[in-house]
């Protein structure tokens, strides 16, 4: 009988599907992209253990600190389908930066957070990469992050993202939902197509309707096969504030993300009063149309799902109307006056749309 051997054989955390050494060197190659996002309040620590920050050097007199944490839902899943992350990061950047910007402020730091099955060396430099450009358009300083390989944790070829930002704001500069006013005038500024939310839905269309993300094409864009579409970048809109000039006075900001014209413009105003949104001003995209017709949508489920068109809703008073229109113009964002703001009668809605059909 043969004696059983006891010496067992050493098992690497390599061998358990963990290269720490694979994402060392992939982080050395983006370093000088990394580094070229720096502004003068970063102290320059590259690889440490904590990003550190002068928050002096942003020339603030009585700042308040802002932060925002956001993914890209599942839009991530059809760009894995599709194999392109080419703005995938940007709409990461986006979705935190712009709800800093919601309240008045700038994004100055951003932070990533990626976790893997297996690390993909292609995929993740193309997913760091557009990150970084994200935070170029942002003016906002890439200070750190966390890839995570979790073998056995996500299937094979699946993998999820997260941003963290950090803002800052002048104290009697903050937008507060008391500041927006009843006959205060609202002007939409346009998305660039459904941005970072309801893909969930699309992508069952996709599904039920067999359609080919790939080699398809919408009727009313054949420039772009439909992942294309589907997949360009939400906007970054931060230039709003940078380039704000000083006589512009704002109210309020809506970032229009997840429950779409129905539930974020009422995180901007109080409860006394309802938007009244008018249609009429505007042409919904023919995307959201062709959602609405295949999904067989009501207006209220479309408008409570995507953004219709609208990427942000900014809240100012009739003098002040013009002077954003023409710096909205100056920054080439299409916008336009969608509606007011009126006092909130017993039992009526935060937000009223009219004229849709």
């Amino acid at each position: 009988m043969k004696k059983k051997n006891n010496k067992s054989k050493s098992i690497t955390y390599k061998e358990s599907g963990v290269d720490i050494d694979k994402f060392e060197i992939i982080l050395n190659d983006l370093k000088k992209e990394i580094l070229s996002t720096f502004n003068d309040a970063v102290i320059d620590n590259f690889g440490s253990f904590s990003s550190v920050l002068d928050i002096k050097k942003l020339g603030y007199n009585d700042p308040l600190l802002l932060s925002a944490t956001d993914g890209v839902g599942t839009k991530l899943k059809l760009a894995i389908e599709a194999q392109n992350f080419d703005n995938i990061g940007i709409d990461l950047v986006a979705m935190c930066v712009n709800d800093i910007l919601a309240q008045g402020g700038l994004p100055h730091f951003f932070l990533d957070y990626i976790a893997v099955a297996k690390l993909d060396e292609k995929q993740i430099k193309a997913i760091i990469k557009s990150i970084i450009r994200g935070c170029i358009i942002s003016n906002c300083a890439l200070v750190g992050g966390e890839t995570a390989e979790m073998p056995g944790h996500y299937l094979k070829n699946n993998f999820d993202i997260a941003g963290f930002s950090i803002g800052a704001v002048e104290r009697n500069e903050i937008l507060m939902p008391s500041l927006v006013k009843e006959d205060d005038l609202v002007i939409a500024i346009e998305s660039n197509g459904i941005h970072s939310n309801g893909y969930s839905l699309i992508r069952k269309l996709i599904d039920y309707h067999s359609i080919d993300i790939i080699n398809d094409k919408f009727e009313f864009n054949n420039d772009k096969n439909i992942a294309e579409t589907l997949l360009k970048p939400t906007y970054i809109y931060t230039d709003l504030i940078k380039k704000k000039p000083k006589n512009l006075k704002l109210h309020g900001i809506s970032h229009i993300t997840g429950g779409g014209l129905i539930e974020n413009p009422k995180r901007s105003y109080g409860k006394d009063l309802s938007l009244i949104i008018d249609c009429s001003t505007f042409k919904i995209d023919p995307l959201f149309m062709w959602i609405k017709e295949k999904a067989n949508l009501d207006w209220y489920e479309l408008f409570k799902t995507f953004n219709c068109g609208i990427g942000l809703l900014v809240y100012v008073d009739n003098k002040n109307s013009s002077k954003l229109l023409n710096h909205l113009t100056c920054l080439n964002f299409n916008s336009w006056i969608v509606g007011k703001m009126q006092k909130k009668v017993e039992n009526q809605n935060s937000v009223i749309i009219l004229n849709y059909e």
